[in-house]
């Protein structure tokens, strides 16, 4: 004889089931909710020529999931997301009037320059030609760039004028990461990710090419003071990365940045009293500035 099935506690076990695998999604989503919050990734700022804004990239901000191009205050405050287009964003250079953004973007491993009103007039950014980590000229006419369209970095000029594009002949191997300084020569990294990678400085006039760093250790993000004087830059040592500075007259060197979390991609402020940069000092990512004799050391953005 087949027994009839419990019927009250059939329906028991199903509603004690249903209420557990709620309970359990609203659980995985708040734990999830909070995690997307707090793990935002703010990398690569850029002072602006006046030093009133900040332009940065990021991920994890109101969801957004790859590196997008932002633009904030000095201060921290209001921050505008600036493109929506879900290419993979680095390394923004503000033309020298402060009117426009040079950046890199890439979508499925081709990077692309991109040109953006940082006014919003025109919202929509132009995509000029292949390559990465933009540096305007001086003068706003010209953007130096590297590329690699022999398998290995190379450095070349982008005319806006005539959209004709020059290649630098460094006389380095592998060189990357220009940048354009006042003095319209060009700061760049040679050979890529090695322990012999150290920085170096090429008259555009003259043409000479000098070494800058000695340290026999993996250094990038350089950026020069103001008057030229020193040079800030990001430099592995003890299996660390830290940000330090060069005094390019007197060659010593000193390091700001002590704490245990990699610092990088120093950039000075316009007057010249802060150095700004990105640190992996949890959670996620964040942007800090520091006065350049290392004292007060503030987190902005988020």
């Amino acid at each position: 004889m087949t027994s009839k099935p419990n019927v009250k506690m059939t329906l028991k076990h199903l509603i004690w089931t249903f209420a557990g695998l709620v309970l359990g999604f609203l659980e995985t989503g708040s734990v999830h909710a909070q995690k997307v919050e707090h793990e935002v990734f703010d990398s690569r700022p850029a002072w602006s020529p006046d030093g009133k804004q900040i332009a940065f990239v990021s991920r994890g901000r109101n969801g957004v999931a790859v590196n997008e191009l932002y633009v904030m205050n000095s201060d921290g405050s209001l921050i505008r997301q600036m493109t929506h287009d879900g290419y993979y964003k680095k390394r923004a250079s503000w033309s020298p009037d402060g009117k426009r953004l040079a950046y890199a973007g890439a979508r499925d491993d081709q990077w692309f320059l991109f040109l953006m009103n940082i006014h919003g007039t025109d919202p929509n950014p132009v995509r000029l030609i292949e390559g990465h980590e933009p540096s305007w000229s001086p003068n706003g006419a010209q953007i130096i760039f590297h590329a690699t369209p022999n398998g290995a970095p190379e450095l070349f000029v982008y005319d806006l004028k005539t959209e004709k594009v020059s290649k630098l002949e460094t006389g380095r191997p592998e060189s990357w990461e220009p940048t354009w300084t006042k003095d319209n020569q060009i700061l760049f990294i040679a050979p890529l990710f090695t322990d012999a990678q150290e920085f170096y400085q090429i008259d555009l006039n003259t043409k000479d090419t000098k070494r800058i760093t000695r340290n026999e250790t993996r250094e990038f993000g350089g950026t020069f003071s103001p008057d030229q004087s020193q040079l800030a830059y990001a430099a592995h040592r003890n299996n660390n990365w830290d940000i330090y500075v060069l005094d390019l007259e007197t060659t010593k060197e000193y390091r700001l940045t002590f704490h245990e979390a990699d610092d990088l991609f120093p950039c000075w402020s316009p007057e010249g009293n802060k150095i700004l940069f990105q640190s992996e000092r949890g959670p996620g990512r964040s942007l800090f500035t520091i006065l350049v004799d290392g004292t007060h050391l503030r987190k902005i953005g988020h």
